[in-house]
């Protein structure tokens, strides 16, 4: 995975994603949209037959990076409390 900072600024993000499949990255604009600071996320990707894209995120009043750590934090505990849950369910089919 390849991840580049195309914008920077307080209240604005842009990132280039390259060689990563955009699954994660639907998740983390998915929490980004339910929160009340965030004006607009977006992805856009030009070529769907290469695994590059862009990601958008623009801020009211936090900064754009502190919200983009949120939601990554936010999507890893999804994705922990989803494999618990696969795990618990594994155990209980064994038995």
């Amino acid at each position: 995975m390849d991840i580049n900072y195309i914008k920077k600024e307080k209240n604005e993000v842009e990132l280039l994603v390259k060689d990563e499949d955009m699954g994660i990255f639907n998740l983390i604009i998915d929490i980004a949209s339910s929160k009340r600071d965030v004006d607009f996320v977006s992805k856009k990707q030009d070529n769907r037959l290469k695994k590059e894209y862009n990601i958008f995120l623009k801020t009211k009043e936090k900064p754009a990076k502190d919200i983009l750590i949120e939601c990554i934090n936010e999507a890893e505990e999804k994705i922990n409390v989803f494999l618990n849950n696969l795990e618990r369910a594994v155990k209980k089919n064994d038995k």
